[in-house]
């Protein structure tokens, strides 16, 4: 149930997300269409992301996937998100791109040893 939700909600923000950059300029969009806008990139991130873990873990354990796998996968939705909010700001090089593998490495790691107590 839950995978059929993150499904039709992922789909859901690409259209909208289609719908956006074919419709509205920048400029026409205001702060609350940014915000919108950065929303369903994240909520797609998420989407692939959950699909990714979803392998993953379908490879590596064959138990289906817990809760934990879910912040994971949230965990790596925000690298993209990250990414192109860096490039908007126009600073976008490799060590900007390193910081951000790192950011998500050491968030992984945290959440490994927040969850195996």
């Amino acid at each position: 149930m839950v995978n059929r939700l993150i499904l039709l909600i992922t789909l859901l923000a690409a259209a909208g997300l289609i719908a956006i950059m074919n419709f509205f300029a920048p400029m026409e969009l205001g702060p609350a269409g940014v915000l919108l806008f950065f929303t369903m990139v994240y909520v797609l991130a998420f989407g692939i992301c959950t699909f990714l873990v979803r392998i993953f873990v379908g490879i590596t354990d064959h138990r289906g996937l817990r809760k934990v796998d879910y912040v994971y996968a949230a965990i790596l939705g925000l690298g993209p998100l990250m990414l192109l909010m860096v490039q908007s700001f126009g600073s976008f090089s490799f060590w900007t791109v390193g910081l951000i593998i790192i950011f998500e490495i050491l968030a992984c790691f945290m959440l490994k040893k927040v969850t195996s107590r």
